[in-house]
């Protein structure tokens, strides 16, 4: 689970390093309290599901147990400020390119923020089932590091429809954890099975409905339009 957590830095700080950490180290980045507050509590759940996982594996449960709790507020944190930077995304979107994509766009950012949130509560309601409780965590980073595999796309210009093809990618990471859970247990975990896939049918709606009239209609609706 380090090595995992440690991944999870890695692809969040690629990821982010021209959209953020470069231009922030320039001086040319702007943007409303809201984005570096979403930025500092989504990287603090990557340190803290490292931290958690050391914990674990030194044999500290009790330190784990108690760190949990700053947890479940890093994820409500996400969760709200999620919603806030969706909000600010769609207007800006808006009001820079006129198009009616930003609305669809606006729903499935809150879908991710509430498939988040269902996920770790999944992990808190299963903290005594350790086995359970562990790989909804993993599910709901992968689900939250979306954003951060979509902006490899400045890396690789040349990936066709990229906001797909990224998102096909995050959602592999799930093959790879089950596929350590069919090495190590000959079978994999009924949580990965079913939370996980319907965490990956949930995303595949989501790119299929995105600029569909319902999608659009309900972004409207949501932004006060």
């Amino acid at each position: 689970m380090q090595f995992l957590g440690a991944a999870f830095l890695l692809v969040a700080l690629v990821g982010f390093s021209t959209t953020f950490f470069f231009p922030l180290a320039r001086g040319t980045f702007t943007a409303p309290f809201t984005i570096y507050a979403h930025g500092a509590l989504l990287f603090g759940w990557l340190a803290l599901f490292i931290t958690q996982s050391m914990l674990v594996r030194a044999g500290d449960h009790r330190s784990h147990r108690r760190f949990g709790w700053v947890g479940a507020i890093l994820a409500a944190g996400i969760v709200v400020s999620g919603i806030y930077v969706g909000l600010y995304a769609t207007r800006r979107d808006l009001a820079a390119t006129g198009q009616d994509w930003p609305f669809g766009g606006l729903v499935n950012i809150l879908i991710e923020m509430a498939v988040f949130g269902l996920l770790v509560g999944a992990a808190v309601l299963t903290r005594g089932k350790p086995e359970h409780h562990k790989r909804y965590l993993v599910l709901a980073t992968i689900s939250a590091l979306g954003p951060a595999w979509f902006r490899f796309r400045h890396f690789m210009p040349y990936v066709p429809n990229p906001i797909v093809t990224f998102s096909l990618v995050a959602d592999s990471v799930l093959l790879i954890v089950a596929a350590r859970d069919w090495r190590m247990l000959g079978r994999v975990h009924p949580v990965y099975v079913w939370a996980g896939g319907a965490m990956v049918t949930i995303h595949l709606i989501e790119l299929t409905a995105a600029e569909s009239q319902l999608w659009l209609h309900a972004g409207r609706f949501l932004i006060g339009l």
